[in-house]
């Protein structure tokens, strides 16, 4: 069994409900050394998809996850709604590909992994990862289903269709296979997502959803990918007064409110205990923990470069 722990390093706060310089700075001095630390005592290889603002303010954060020997991926440039991959033009969205990936690899080297904030692409993404230069994406998490309760929902309900296994991407649909080179490995999900956000809300149905993934995976050999953000491993702060993101009234209420409230469960020290404790459930499967770049690689070795 492959595990492919992936971590999106940015400058949002889950408090504030917006990217915050305060909020980056703690990242890189608190919860990226929490996060490492955690993943070096289960010896865990991870992949790190890091923005190119995160890596712009604090490229010490990116040199520190490289030098602990994990992948540098990237996750865009700007986290915010409105630059969102899938409502931006083909040229738009490889200029931000071409900012966030000159700014990564200046500090980390060659960078072939991508993930879009917000988990929002559109068939003009893949082009445009081809074109900038990049080998993979994880943006698509198969069968989840989120209802209203995330940005560009309504696009994301294609998730429902989407093939579990990695595939190549079509450039007509992210959700079926196709001739490009670059090559989808969703993010592990059954209606919710196996990830930070859910752990934290509800560690059982986590647990429930993890017992599926990994019978799953011993049928089909698809990995089991896991998502989390250093955010979450941070302590709220002072008075929470949130910003609104959305001028959609029924975007605003769901995700912008009701969501932004779930999300404040168990920050902070207890979800970096929940996350050990994941970890250590997860270890009892004997799994490999491998990074995006080198599942690719066994990937195209066992799937003759999966066309």
């Amino acid at each position: 069994m492959y595990f492919l722990m992936t971590v999106d390093v940015e400058s949002f706060s889950i408090p504030l409900n917006r990217c915050d310089y305060e909020t980056g700075k703690r990242v890189y001095e608190q919860g990226l050394p929490s996060l490492l630390d955690l993943f070096a005592k289960h010896d865990c290889e991870c992949t790190f998809y890091f923005t190119g603002e995160m890596a712009e303010m604090f490229p010490e954060a990116v040199e520190m996850v490289r030098d602990a020997g994990h992948e540098i991926g990237c996750h865009g440039y700007d986290h915010s709604p409105q630059r969102a991959f899938d409502s931006l033009r083909y040229e738009e969205q490889v200029e931000e590909l071409k900012r966030a990936k000159k700014v990564i690899e200046d500090v980390a080297g060659r960078t072939e992994s991508f993930r879009a904030p917000m988990l929002r692409i559109n068939e003009d993404t893949v082009r445009a990862l081809e074109e900038t230069g990049f080998k993979t994406d994880s943006s698509v998490a198969s069968q989840r289903f989120d209802g209203p309760f995330t940005f560009g929902s309504r696009r994301k309900l294609k998730w429902l269709i989407a093939p579990r296994k990695p595939y190549y991407l079509s450039y007509k649909s992210t959700v079926r296979r196709g001739k490009s080179s670059i090559l989808e490995i969703p993010i592990s999900a059954f209606l919710i997502s196996y990830s930070g956000t859910v752990m934290r809300r509800s560690p059982f149905l986590t647990k429930i959803l993890q017992k599926y993934l990994f019978f799953e995976t011993k049928i089909t050999n698809k990995p089991v990918v896991f998502l989390i953000h250093p955010n979450e491993c941070l302590e709220v702060r002072g008075e929470i007064i949130p910003t609104r993101r959305s001028e959609n009234f029924f975007e605003y209420i769901f995700a912008d409110v009701i969501r932004q409230k779930l999300k404040l469960k168990n920050l902070g020290r207890v979800a970096l205990r929940l996350l050990d404790e994941l970890l250590e459930s997860v270890k009892k499967n004997e799994p490999e923990f491998i990074s995006v770049r080198k599942y690719k690689k066994i990937y195209d070795m066992t799937n003759e470069n999966g066309h």
